[in-house]
């Protein structure tokens, strides 16, 4: 009974601070350090992308850099002011994000901070209770403290249709990038 706690707590915290994120994002204005941090998100998932091929919802750090670009993208419009946000997207990008590629790069955003990815951080709170069960429940079996690997269990299909959306979207954007 106790996991189940310790599970349900981690669940219940992860959820809290991304919908706390996501909050104090929306109420704010595009700055240099949204860009900052959603540069590199960007550039973690595009990374990943290039190694895999597709975008994995199944690992947690994917999920982790899509909910902070999701939270730091809030409020982002066709009509946005953008000067700042974008010089702080180049430098977090390591430069991924360009002036020859800003362009369609922020046009994909714009439809992305459009989407409810909220269904994210649920996600990740099962993928992150799942994984620290299976590790604890390892380590008690073993009477030792070593690691181990697990199924993350979390599949696109388990995804809304929005978080579909917005991966198919950085898949396209993706396809067009080149580092």
């Amino acid at each position: 009974m106790k996991l189940k706690s310790l599970l349900i707590a981690l669940a219940a915290t992860f959820s809290a601070l991304t919908v706390s994120a996501q909050t104090s994002t929306a109420t704010s204005s595009l700055t240099l350090s949204n860009g900052l941090s959603a540069g590199k998100a960007l550039l973690g998932l595009y990374t990943q992308y290039k190694a895999d091929g597709k975008l994995d919802l199944s690992n947690t750090t994917n999920i982790s850099n899509l909910v902070s670009l999701a939270s730091n993208i809030q409020g982002l419009l066709p009509e946005s002011n953008t000067s700042s946000f974008l010089k702080g997207l180049i430098s977090g990008s390591s430069s991924l994000v360009n002036t020859s590629n800003s362009e369609n790069v922020l046009s994909s955003l714009t439809s992305i901070a459009n989407l409810d990815l909220s269904s994210l951080g649920s996600s990740a709170a099962t993928t992150v209770a799942t994984q620290a069960a299976s590790s604890l429940l390892s380590k008690l079996k073993s009477g030792s403290n070593s690691s181990s690997t697990t199924s993350e269990g979390t599949t696109t299909s388990e995804a809304s249709s929005d978080v579909t959306s917005a991966v198919s979207t950085l898949t396209t954007l993706f396809s067009s990038l080149k580092k």
